[in-house]
């Protein structure tokens, strides 16, 4: 690999994390777009739901509220994942991206939990609801919410852009339970459908937001990347001739498809320059074949000792 080709490869991902989408388009523009958008019509909602006495509205505006903080995270980690290593934060900040991801999926599960409480108490008991007015501000949701939705659907390939992508989502779906509940209210009185149709969308979302959980602890708890075959991998580096073993193998994830590894590999008794080609060739294969943006290598000429964790099960 040439000299300097790491430190290339990881700007390299960086930038296209940065503009990834269609034209170039950077992720934190799209981001600012939706939490302004979001935001806009979190207090078109307040208003028209006060004016029609809509409990529901006034919910849903609630709900808009902490899509509105979620998306402000998702922007933050966005921008500080750009920021250049430091001597205290050597591998930049792109975990902050991952750590987004995981409060704001945390957070659509809260918020989904709070919907299947006010969906049984509304249950429990019916509130009077303004079907017409409530249907049309929640049309309107679903066209801005659902727009949103899209903008950040071109860059659902980084955790982060994709838990804002789900906050988005959440409100496109809560907002077209609410037009239906709108509509059969209007047509039939029935109130009853309105709880029913926002279990339905909670559940639904739930299912997301755990997915989005789990790969962001995942990722955080620093294990193998679940992209990544650790045999496979294991194997790749003993393929090489002048290798005779490897171990103290770990590799994790740094952020969103950036993966770090390190190892202990046991070579025959080379000159430095020879190892050095060797380092340098291992890590090229472990970038094309397993997307391992940085490895660290230590050579050694003595095989691991007995006792020693050399092997992971």
């Amino acid at each position: 690999m040439p000299e300097g080709g790491c430190s290339t490869i990881r700007r390299d991902i960086t930038l296209e994390h940065e503009h990834e989408g269609q034209g170039g388009f950077p992720a934190g523009r799209r981001l600012a777009i939706g939490l302004a958008v979001n935001t806009a019509f979190l207090l078109f909602e307040v208003v028209f739901g006060i004016l029609a006495g809509s409990l529901a509205l006034l919910g849903d505006a609630a709900h808009n509220f902490s899509d509105s903080f979620a998306l402000v995270l998702s922007l933050i980690a966005v921008r500080m994942a750009t920021r250049p290593p430091t001597a205290k934060r050597t591998y930049g900040y792109h975990r902050l991206g991952i750590l987004a991801a995981f409060v704001n999926s945390l957070g659509v599960v809260l918020v989904c939990f709070y919907l299947f409480y006010e969906s049984l108490r509304r249950l429990a008991h019916p509130a009077k609801v303004e079907g017409g007015v409530v249907a049309l501000v929640a049309g309107l949701g679903l066209l801005i919410n659902g727009g949103a939705a899209l903008l950040l659907r071109k860059g659902s390939g980084d955790l982060n852009i994709r838990s804002a992508f789900l906050h988005l989502l959440t409100d496109a779906l809560v907002s077209l339970g609410v037009v239906v509940s709108g509509a059969v209210i209007v047509a039939t009185g029935w109130t009853y459908v309105d709880p029913l149709v926002t279990m339905t969308i909670g559940l639904l979302i739930l299912v997301s937001a755990f997915r989005i959980l789990r790969e962001s602890a995942h990722i955080l708890m620093e294990s193998v990347p679940s992209g990544v075959d650790y045999r496979e991998l294991l194997e790749d580096m003993e393929d090489f001739p002048e290798v005779l073993d490897v171990h103290d193998l770990h590799i994790w994830e740094i952020g969103s498809r950036q993966y770090s590894l390190s190892a202990h590999v046991v070579v025959e008794d080379l000159p430095v320059s020879a190892a050095q080609v060797l380092a340098s060739r291992i890590k090229d294969m472990l970038f094309r074949r397993h997307n391992v943006v940085h490895a660290t290598l230590e050579l050694e000429s003595e095989p691991c000792i007995p006792g020693e964790a050399c092997h992971f099960e």
